[in-house]
């Protein structure tokens, strides 16, 4: 059972507070699912941006997450560890100054700009590594940052095979990352990265590459998911993609009474 902090319902074992009220974590997992698809399923048609830093990040994590989490986008202020681990993840203390160290290794490299395949995907893995050790946000770490490297690959002409991206190997070579060093990470990673020009090749066409993101194989798939998601939530379709404030407006709950924050677990 998760540790209660000071962005989890009193007593619920780790539920995180959020905009629907929802207390049993296995719906809460539904709706943040639904939620997060659909609007990384928007981001996915949306032009990539220039630059690349945890700013970035914390803006997409807000995207994908400030319909339902009161912290979406902001850096967390309790302790974190990987879930069944034990790996630490930054302090919060330290977040601020580490972060700053993180955009100064991607700026230095030009965010991984004109790099042959196998270099690109070796700083990749090392700057993963280093967001992963990071860990910034209290929930939603590992969408945001898959969103984040997604844009930062297209950005520099590869894309991320996710149909053939395992989450359990995938997470294990992440944390293998913090624990020790990055190369597990860009072995996985070598041939599930490919570049939009071989991608063209074999006819698999991307947003990017001028095909919207629906009439594409990952577009479809996420379709399917969504829907799913949707049915499971009872939710109607469109409010997901409604303005926030407007889905919020009668639904917001009082969050928990302020308190000192206590050691908290990562998700």
């Amino acid at each position: 059972m998760s540790v209660d902090d000071k962005y989890t319902y009193p007593g619920s074992g780790g539920v995180l507070v959020n905009h629907y009220n929802i207390r049993d974590a296995e719906q809460l997992d539904k709706a943040v699912n639904a939620i997060a698809s659909v609007r990384w399923a928007a981001m996915s048609r949306e032009p990539v941006p220039e630059r690349f830093d945890v700013a970035q990040l914390q803006a997409i994590h807000r995207r994908l997450f400030d319909e339902i989490y009161p912290f979406a986008g902001q850096l967390r202020d309790v302790d974190a560890q990987a879930v069944s681990t034990g790996i630490p993840y930054s302090r919060p203390e330290f977040i601020p100054d580490q972060a700053r160290s993180i955009d100064d290794g991607l700026r230095r490299d030009n965010y991984l700009r004109a790099l042959p395949h196998d270099q690109f995907v070796d700083r990749l893995a090392y700057h993963w590594g280093e967001l992963t050790a990071l860990h910034p946000m209290r929930d939603g770490n590992t969408r945001s940052q898959s969103a984040f490297v997604t844009q930062l690959a297209a950005a520099a002409g590869y894309r991320i095979d996710w149909g053939r991206v395992d989450v359990d190997a995938f997470r294990t070579v992440r944390l293998h990352a913090v624990a020790s060093s990055a190369r597990p990470l860009a072995d996985y990673l070598r041939d599930r990265v490919g570049s939009f020009a071989e991608r063209d090749r074999a006819g698999q066409h991307s947003a990017i590459s001028g095909l919207s993101f629906e009439q594409t194989p990952e577009g479809q798939q996420m379709r399917a998911l969504i829907e799913t998601q949707r049915r499971a939530l009872g939710q109607d379709p469109a409010s997901i993609l409604r303005p926030p404030s407007e889905n919020r407006s009668t639904r917001r709950p009082r969050p928990p009474e302020s308190r000192k924050s206590e050691r908290g677990v990562g998700r």
